[in-house]
């Protein structure tokens, strides 16, 4: 029985994320694949944002959350493809707000992954995808990101022949 529901739990965790675009305000954030690849339409969002930190955003916005463990975070967020110059910001906080705080960390490049080493345990984090300022209110389109989580490895058994 152990082993069926270990199947199905790694199926589920295997199978495409399918869900609805954010909202515009924090509560409607996206949790975060915990692995896999998934494709953000930044056309379905709207332009919810004006500033993160010092970075103008003229397009839409889609945010996504997650909390981090006991651990700090590993891993990696990695654009793969994309068919307008995006941005992906990874925050520490949220606000309901046009205006949110400097990005701990960021990317514009397809193949650079968004750095998770900023993040601590034991806090909730947002992923902003949005376009970038030079891109203008109509920096929107599809982006594919990839979530390589890195899972800690725990002893399960030991036995000595």
């Amino acid at each position: 029985m152990k082993r069926f529901s270990a199947l199905i739990a790694l199926a589920l965790l295997s199978a495409p994320p399918a869900h609805a675009q954010g909202g515009p305000f924090c509560a409607f954030s996206i949790p975060t694949p915990v692995s896999g690849t998934f494709t953000v339409d930044t056309t379905a969002g709207t332009n919810w944002i004006d500033t993160y930190g010092s970075l103008a955003s003229p397009s839409n916005d889609i945010m996504y959350t997650f909390t981090t463990g006991t651990t700090p975070p590993t891993g990696s967020i990695t654009p793969t493809a994309a068919s307008y110059p995006f941005a992906i910001y990874l925050l520490s906080d949220c606000s309901n707000g046009g205006t949110q705080a400097m990005p701990i960390s960021q990317t514009t490049t397809v193949g650079t992954p968004l750095n998770l080493s900023g993040a601590e345990a034991a806090h909730t984090y947002y992923v902003a995808v949005t376009g970038t300022p030079a891109g203008g209110a109509g920096a929107n389109g599809t982006l594919t990101i990839d979530v390589t989580p890195v899972l800690p490895v725990t002893l399960q058994s030991f036995e000595i022949d």
